[in-house]
């Protein structure tokens, strides 16, 4: 049985397929994140350290409402995004994604790891339609259901962990203060779980406090930018800037984490991160069991990870899953 440390080491290197999948080839970096979730900011950091650590040419950053499909020259590669926000749970992403294939035929395009959910099975059986048309598509999935969702979509799908791994190792910022953090979803995708002998409860929503105003203002400027169509490369520019923010908003999770000895959360990255740190947690299951499948996948073996199935909470074979297309 692998240690911590082996079994984390091994999730990170599972990303090298995608080295040969980007090649030389300059990378247009599409749906970067533009707001409070700490889980998204970790998934952009890692992925951001893997396109440095690789050597991979980014020649443009966007975030989903800013990327114009007319910038993409022949043998660019579109790279978007990974995370949970791949079907209609969130408006504004999926759109902009089946936009963006549809117009881009002659490109390659990666969708880095994500966790496929629809509720709608005619929203997914459109989406089927538009992916599969794509000759050049490469869907990465962070679970075996999304696997199987992703299939009829592209004949290049791959199993992968989520990009946050990239971030392996991450060390406490200061010394142990409590015993036990619980950080608890409050919205779509919780479950309700009930959690009891804590000695903090919080979210990412809490950790972020006011300065969520600042991030409304980032997005605003980022949205007027690309409605006014001034130069793109003050838009880039800008989402530097957000990008050396949301290292510091990461870097305040990592001193929370620190202060603690054991976490319980029902958000991924908050179990992510924990692992990532080296914290004993429990992951409790979200409202559609993505955070079940990816623990049964990934991080499960983990001497220090603890999975715990409320009651009411669906398994992962309860996803919705829309019939053969």
């Amino acid at each position: 049985m692998k240690s911590h440390a082996e079994l984390m080491c091994s999730l990170a290197d599972k990303h090298d397929v995608l080295i040969s999948l980007i090649g030389a080839a300059p990378v247009h970096y599409v749906d970067m994140p533009v707001h409070r979730n700490i889980g998204d900011l970790l998934i952009m950091l890692g992925t951001l350290h893997f396109f440095k650590l690789h050597k991979l040419k980014i020649s443009l950053k966007s975030a989903y409402f800013s990327y114009r499909s007319s910038w993409a020259r022949a043998g660019d590669v579109i790279v978007f995004q990974g995370g949970g926000n791949f079907g209609d749970l969130y408006e504004g992403p999926q759109q902009a994604r089946q936009y963006v294939i549809e117009k881009l035929s002659g490109n390659r395009i990666i969708i880095l790891p994500q966790t496929i959910h629809f509720r709608s099975q005619d929203a997914y059986i459109e989406c089927c339609k538009i992916f599969s048309m794509h000759p050049d598509l490469h869907i990465c999935v962070r679970d075996r259901k999304s696997l199987e969702l992703a299939l009829p979509m592209s004949r290049n799908v791959y199993l992968l962990p989520d990009m946050a791994h990239q971030l392996w190792p991450i060390q406490r910022s200061c010394s142990l203060e409590k015993h036990h953090l619980a950080l608890l979803r409050a919205d779509a995708e919780s479950a309700g779980a009930n959690v009891t002998n804590f000695d903090v409860r919080t979210d990412w929503r809490e950790l972020v406090g006011c300065r969520n105003t600042w991030i409304r203002m980032i997005r605003g400027v980022l949205r007027a930018l690309h409605i006014t169509h001034l130069d793109r490369r003050l838009l880039f520019n800008e989402v530097d800037l957000w990008v050396k923010y949301s290292t510091k908003l990461v870097g305040e999770a990592i001193d929370l984490f620190s202060r603690f000895e054991v976490i319980t959360t029902d958000r991924l990255h908050a179990h992510i991160l924990s692992c990532l740190m080296g914290i004993p947690n429990t992951i409790l299951n979200n409202s559609y069991g993505k955070n079940c499948s990816y623990v049964s996948e990934w991080t499960g073996s983990s001497n220090i990870v603890n999975f715990s199935s409320e009651k009411g909470i669906p398994a992962p074979h309860d996803y919705c899953l829309a019939p053969n297309i």
